[in-house]
């Protein structure tokens, strides 16, 4: 009875609203599953312990209160949960598989305080119907009066997305300028940030995103990982997982903060509400709203918005940690029902472990050969040195050509492929890969210049500022900034959003070749024609040699590299493939046959339960060695007349694929090198031109100018 009253005291205490003070180190809450636990000291354990750390609490400085709720689907029709500021933790079966990240599911609570709605159960018609919450969505407490004007959850019903409802156009590379009041209407304004575009569309919710949550949402920094700090993934096992899909666009918002009126950018995700403060330091412009004490005050205190004089009756709980405040403060929430991981908010892929990564995905085996199940559509150019991508959505495939332009394919029609559109300046010649990111094409032009175009059109986003020189490398793309080397030997970075210059860099007295990869802890590496791999900083230093000092290789390198198990593999034009450790110096090297160079990008993939790294040489043949040890050839497949193999090697669905110079696409399983099949014969050669294969068909061009297409 002394407990029950005790709960509700708290519950009375919650009326009262006090700012966090969310940079205070303090003694870590206490945990009623170890699982909670780890999810909840990876980001914000460190916060506990130091201060300047730089950023604010994913889940917050305490636990709100922790015990059990009813849900149909859990044992006995009830689950553990816990709140913090920011979010809900939930077990929904403790017998599950502890070390799957989704053993520890967060609330879908923004849904659920947006509609009125409690979900009871995986079932969306299991709920119990209140109204929606009246809680402000950014800014101090609205105790008196003292920040009225800011726009509530309540605000936010008629715009946001829950069931293919309010959906919006894609904006990909606009200006953020519409606002939202409390009433909930919309008008545009000029953006009190000109610099925040939209650079993201989620097309499952059909909103676009923006690039400053973006950003926040690829954050890297230090985390726990059990039994020490080290730097990685703010957000895990990716930002979807703790943000939820975007129910909203942005929109900038008045709200008062610390007695001030400021202009807030917001936006509402699922689980999460972001919000962007042009005007805050910054290492707080960025932050996340208090919506797990929001919820529980409007679950528990409220009784959902309905009000009464008794509140519902919460959980067995540990004693609160503050009142509730809508001051925000850096942190991520969760959901309300067990789901496969989710799809993560748009972010430049990081998958450098095959040369055309990001644009590999399974499907049906293509099977080539015959009439039905291949076709070609001639580009109208001299020449193509250039590797395509492919676009299953939209049934789009798009290749850079040397005197055609950029082209794109409609081939909804296998038999009759079209031209969907073409982007052709003056003069220009497109001899670079083809990287297409989130709607937008990204590609490197003979006038030294890096040009972004409308996957929908083929117009032009914007065209940087010329490098010095023709830039033939493919593009590394990170949340903000596209990666190029060009003809003149330097590594430069460019805004993603505008196409403006960010820096220029190259080692003393070395030109850059190649092409440069960013590896998961976000260095970026890339071939020197000194014989070294260099590494670089996203800022444009170079790794100290006291982190990074590469060993001269046998002979120059002539391949991109590319990263997997933990190391880097490039090849030489002495034939020798190389594993670099994580310091630079050699783990493993193999000589396959001596001055027969590698110009494939080493393919690095899991074969029956094995690390294997893959490669062609110019000795007509492609190996397949072992990954911790690439002296231990495991797999040998052999073109008769050995002709040369410079068409980098994409596997997928346990097959690799390549094309050599006796102008034939190859197909060779990729355990048993026996297994092979010659899928077409081009009429002229491919060069490094590499195929991608994406959803059972695989697309690459031959210099010929023509644009092959199997399936």
């Amino acid at each position: 009875m002394k407990k029950k009253k005790f709960s509700l005291f708290l519950l009375a205490a919650f009326i009262v609203i006090i700012p966090l003070l969310a940079t205070v180190a303090s003694a870590a809450p206490t945990f009623p599953d170890a699982n909670f636990q780890s999810v909840w000291s990876r980001p914000d354990k460190i916060l506990t312990e130091r201060t300047g750390v730089g950023r604010g609490f994913v889940w917050g400085p305490e636990s709100i209160l922790n015990g059990n709720e009813s849900y149909t689907e859990a044992p006995g029709g009830q689950r553990l949960v816990q709140y913090f500021d920011k979010a809900r933790m939930e077990v929904n079966n403790p017998a599950g598989d502890r070390s799957d990240p989704n053993f520890v599911t967060s609330g879908l609570l923004v849904k659920e305080l947006v509609l009125g709605r409690q979900q009871n159960g995986n079932d969306v018609n299991k709920f119990t119907q209140g109204n929606p919450s009246e809680v402000q969505i950014a800014g101090d407490p609205n105790t008196g009066g003292a920040n009225a004007t800011a726009p509530t959850y309540r605000s936010f019903r008629n715009i946001a997305t829950f069931n293919n409802d309010n959906p919006v156009n894609p904006k990909l590379g606009e200006q953020v300028v519409d606002k939202i009041d409390k009433a909930g209407n919309i008008t545009a304004i000029t953006s009190p940030d000109p610099s925040v575009k939209f650079t993201a569309y989620e097309s499952a919710t059909k909103h676009n995103i923006a690039d400053v949550f973006i950003a926040y949402g690829n954050t890297q920094g230090l985390i726990w990982n059990g039994s020490a700090y080290v730097n990685g993934p703010l957000f895990y096992p990716n930002a979807t997982y703790v943000f939820g899909l975007p129910i909203t666009d942005a929109y900038w918002i008045k709200a008062v903060v610390a007695g001030v009126e400021k202009d807030i950018l917001v936006q509402l995700f699922e689980r999460r509400v972001l919000t962007y403060t042009p005007t805050n330091d910054a290492n707080s412009k960025v932050e996340m709203g208090n919506v797990g004490q929001h919820y529980y005050r409007w679950r528990y205190v409220e009784n959902l918005g309905i009000g009464t004089t008794t509140p519902t009756t919460p959980p067995i709980s540990a004693t609160p940690t503050t009142p509730v405040s809508t001051t925000t403060t850096a942190s991520p929430t969760a959901t309300s029902t067990p789901t496969p991981t989710p799809t993560p908010i748009p972010v430049p892929s990081n998958d450098y472990t095959q040369g055309r990564a990001p644009y590999l995905k399974t499907g049906s085996i293509p099977q080539g050969v015959t009439s039905s199940n291949v076709t070609s559509y001639p580009t109208g150019a001299g020449a193509i040195n250039s590797s395509p991508v492919y676009d299953p959505d939209k049934k789009l495939a798009i290749i850079g050509t040397a005197g055609n332009g950029v082209v794109g394919v409609n081939v909804t029609n296998f038999s009759t492929p079209t031209q969907s559109w073409k982007f052709q300046p003056v003069g220009v010649n497109f001899n670079s890969p083809v990287v297409l990111f989130n709607g937008i094409v990204y590609i490197g032009g003979s006038d030294g210049k890096i040009y972004a175009i409308k996957e929908a059109d083929g117009t032009q986003l914007w065209a940087s500022t010329a490098t010095g020189g023709p830039v033939t490398s493919q593009i590394a793309l990170d949340v903000d900034t596209a990666y190029v080397v060009s003809a003149d030997g330097k590594l430069y970075a460019i805004n993603l959003s505008t196409g403006t210059p960010k820096w220029q860099n190259q080692p003393a007295a070395v030109n850059l070749v190649n092409s440069p990869i960013i590896a998961p802890d976000g260095t970026l590496y890339i071939a020197g024609n000194d014989k070294k791999v260099y590494a670089f900083k996203k800022d444009g230093s170079q790794v100290p040699t006291t982190t990074w000092n590469p060993t001269a290789l046998d002979d120059l390198i002539t391949t991109t590299p590319t990263y997997g198990n933990g190391r880097l593999y490039v090849g030489t034009a002495n034939g020798t493939l190389y594993a670099l450790n994580s310091n630079g110096t050699v783990q493993t090297q193999k000589t396959f046959t001596a001055t027969k160079p590698i110009y494939t990008t080493p393919a690095v993939v899991t074969v029956s339960g094995v690390v294997r790294v893959y490669v062609g040489t110019d000795d007509g043949s492609v190996y397949g060695v072992d990954a911790n040890n690439v002296a231990t050839v495991q797999w040998t497949f052999m073109i008769p007349l050995m002709p040369l193999i410079h068409s980098s090697i994409a596997e997928v669905d346990g097959f690799i694929y390549f094309a050599a110079e006796d102008k034939k696409v190859y197909r060779v399983e990729a355990g048993n090198s026996s297994n092979s099949l010659v899928l077409t014969t081009a009429s002229g050669l491919f060069g490094t031109n590499s195929a991608v294969v994406n959803s059972g068909y695989l697309v690459i061009a031959s210099q010929d100018g023509n644009l092959y297409l199997v399936k």
